[in-house]
């Protein structure tokens, strides 16, 4: 069982409800369990939202995104050639560091839904790369 999704998006909001359907399909077609494609789904979602907000201030951009499955997991990559993230974002801590904050969890957000987490950003490249693991285990 292997499939891949490999896409160049634009950074326009209103494609993220039919990207999330595509990965969302091909997932439960391929007979993932539902709690998997949910995990997968909103990290997903969270990470092109992420790019769409932060990752080109000002003329709208592209970024790329892959989704592979083999038979232990979900691996999907996310990456974009904007600005870059502060460094302080590479370490952040899983819990919240505002209580009340109404943004900015988005990456404490996949870290807790996905198996693994690597995330790449300036001064390593120009841009992010984010690639997401969730085990089917």
């Amino acid at each position: 069982m292997e499939f891949l999704v490999d896409l160049t998006l634009p950074t326009d909001a209103r494609l993220i409800s039919q990207t999330r359907r595509v990965v969302s399909g091909y997932l439960h077609e391929m007979g993932v369990a539902t709690e998997v494609v949910d995990d997968v789904v909103l990290a997903l979602d969270e990470a092109c939202t992420n790019v769409m907000r932060h990752a080109f201030p000002g003329a709208p951009e592209s970024f790329h995104l892959s989704a592979r499955l083999d038979a232990d997991e979900v691996v999907v990559i996310v990456e974009d050639d904007g600005v870059g993230l502060p460094t302080s974002t590479l370490n952040e801590p899983l819990g919240p560091s505002v209580p009340m904050a109404t943004s900015g969890r988005g990456l404490q957000m996949i870290r807790r839904l996905m198996t693994d987490v690597e995330l790449e950003t300036a001064p390593l490249r120009q841009g992010t790369r984010l690639e997401m693991r969730r085990s089917l285990l």
